[in-house]
């Protein structure tokens, strides 16, 4: 037996949780924080009106697949996805898709459907998170549903479209904890990681719940189908369900989630397991993992770019697998104790951990609060504060506002991705008392000059305040926009070191990226253009020539 804490109205009550089904009943009969955040979160964050649609649509068994396309195609930006991502080596097809009609007939209208399910995530679920925090979470979802359908292939089974969906839904509730708990739910969840500890399992003795069930009550209050949160509820380890009673999707999502949590998370200890798992419904040796692994790294950087989506540097998944088996050869009979969740005791000095205690305190304030986030109102006026502090006016004018939505309207009508990076002088007063005014306007026209080759002309740059440049980019989306930043930043640098009247300052300079992958006539210029600024506040903080960037959808 073990202790779990559930939130319900502001008091913290100790309840007797079995393993298995205890959990399940726990869950069924909760009421308190979780039914609070759900409801916030329903009414926050509402699936996009094209993905309720094309529900509805292939739930008519009389709509046509003319009504279908018809649906998506009122949504350039889901468009562009779907096409890209069919075009991707994730499909494997043999020609180039380049309308609808050709990935319906070659997808047909389930698989299509389940892209428009996976492609829908409310902006505003997305918006506000750290870059790194965001990285992080797309690294898990995305390993999470790419090693779901590749597994399902090596399994030769029928449903890797459903599953991979199933994987990339699968960490929703995440998102939610992010935005409604922030800070805190983030340092905790990296201090987990950190102890090599399950997330789901710190979550429960922390919280009394965990990020799948928040997910699953959120995707079961936007009416998707119930055998697609079911496969997502019984795939998560959490569910406390043994994999030997486990079958079809919910069987590869469980293997799924083990394999990603070895290579995003770093639990090599979770090796042995998956291996164990993976024998016992596919024949499979060394050699079969090892391509598995490389196909799931290969594919994952494809699927994040065509997603525009920034994942942590530095990611080598048949290293980590390497490590794995090192560990595994090193520590045979350690590892080869039992490791389901629950077999072990939570790491007592996690729950006494700053983290822990910090987000303790946070979710009974939002109990209090009858699910309103208590940290929303404080970021508010640290925003407000930020805009009124004199020592950093970065702000757009009519003209920078204009030539935005310029830009975007352009963008909109050739169906493509809209950038725009901001770029400011970290140490402004100091380079300027050093090395005086005449130097800033050379650094102006050099960042121009340099937009100018990099972008092959479609770059343009503008004064956005006293101290910051805005540089916007057609046809960019947000990867592209980020290397180009980083190469302007190193550029300057490079730049600077020659020039003696810097006297040997250090210049550094800092960029803020916000990208729209086509833009919609809903977003205004204003929204995009403060994303970046966050963004650029946020990397002027770190020092140095750091970029951060976030994908507004």
């Amino acid at each position: 037996m073990q202790k779990a804490t559930e939130v319900t109205g502001g008091s913290s009550t100790s309840t007797s949780v079995p393993k298995t089904l205890g959990r399940a009943q726990h869950e069924s009969g909760e009421v308190g924080l979780v039914a609070q955040m759900v409801s916030r979160a329903q009414q926050l964050y509402s699936l996009p009106t094209v993905a309720m649609e094309v529900l509805k649509l292939t739930a008519d068994e009389h709509a046509t697949v003319v009504q279908i396309k018809q649906c998506i195609q009122r949504d350039p930006a889901m468009t562009l996805k779907i096409l890209k991502v069919v075009n991707s080596p994730l499909f494997g097809l043999s020609g180039q898709v380049s309308d609808l009609n050709q990935a319906l007939a070659l997808l047909g209208i389930k698989p299509l459907k389940l892209l428009v399910l996976g492609f829908s995530l409310p902006k505003a679920m997305l918006q506000g998170i750290e870059a790194e925090v965001l990285a992080q979470y797309w690294q898990f979802a995305l390993t999470k549903a790419v090693a779901a359908r590749e597994i399902a292939n090596l399994q030769r089974k029928n449903f890797g479209d459903d599953a991979f969906i199933a994987g990339l839904l699968s960490e929703i509730g995440a998102l939610v904890m992010l935005q409604d708990l922030g800070d805190a739910y983030a340092n905790f969840a990296n201090k987990v990681l950190q102890e090599e500890a399950d997330l789901s399992e710190m979550e429960w003795e922390t919280l009394g719940f965990d990020h799948n069930i928040l997910g699953c009550r959120l995707l079961q209050s936007w009416n998707l189908p119930e055998s697609l949160v079911q496969i997502i509820r019984e795939g998560h380890p959490s569910s406390g369900i043994e994999f030997s009673k486990l079958s079809g999707q919910s069987a590869t999502l469980r293997l799924a989630h083990n394999l990603a949590e070895v290579l995003a998370h770093h639990r090599l200890k979770l090796m042995p397991k998956f291996l164990d798992q993976l024998k016992s419904t596919t024949s499979h040796d060394a050699d079969t993992v090892e391509h598995l692994v490389v196909d799931i790294q290969e594919k994952l950087y494809q699927l994040a770019g065509v997603l525009s989506v920034s994942l942590p540097d530095g990611t080598d998944y048949c290293e980590v697998v390497a490590q794995a088996y090192f560990q595994l050869s090193q520590l045979a009979e350690v590892v080869a104790a039992p490791l389901a969740l629950g077999d072990r005791a939570p790491h007592a000095q996690m729950i006494q951990s700053p983290e822990v205690q910090r987000l303790i305190d946070t979710t009974k304030s939002l109990a209090e609060n009858g699910g309103i986030p208590p940290h929303a109102e404080k970021e508010t006026g640290a925003e407000a504060t930020v805009e009124e502090t004199p020592v950093d006016p970065i702000m757009a004018d009519a003209n920078l506002l204009t030539e935005i939505a310029t830009s975007m309207q352009r963008c909109r009508s050739q169906r493509c991705e809209f950038s725009i990076s901001l770029l400011k002088i970290n140490q402004f007063e100091d380079f300027l008392m050093v090395a005086g005014v005449e130097e800033v306007d050379v650094w102006r026209q050099l960042v121009a000059a340099i937009v100018d080759r990099l972008s092959d002309g479609l770059g343009r740059v503008l004064p956005c305040g006293d101290m910051c440049l805005a540089v916007l980019l057609d046809d960019h989306d947000r990867h592209q926009t980020v290397t180009l930043t980083r190469q302007i930043l190193d550029l300057v640098t490079a730049w600077s070191q020659r020039r003696e009247c810097h006297q040997g300052i250090e210049l550094a300079t800092c960029g803020g990226v916000a990208s729209a992958c086509v833009p919609p006539k809903s977003l205004p210029p204003q929204e995009i253009f403060q994303a970046a600024r966050r963004c650029l506040l946020a990397a002027s903080k770190g020092g140095g020539n750091a970029i951060k960037s976030i994908e507004v959808l």
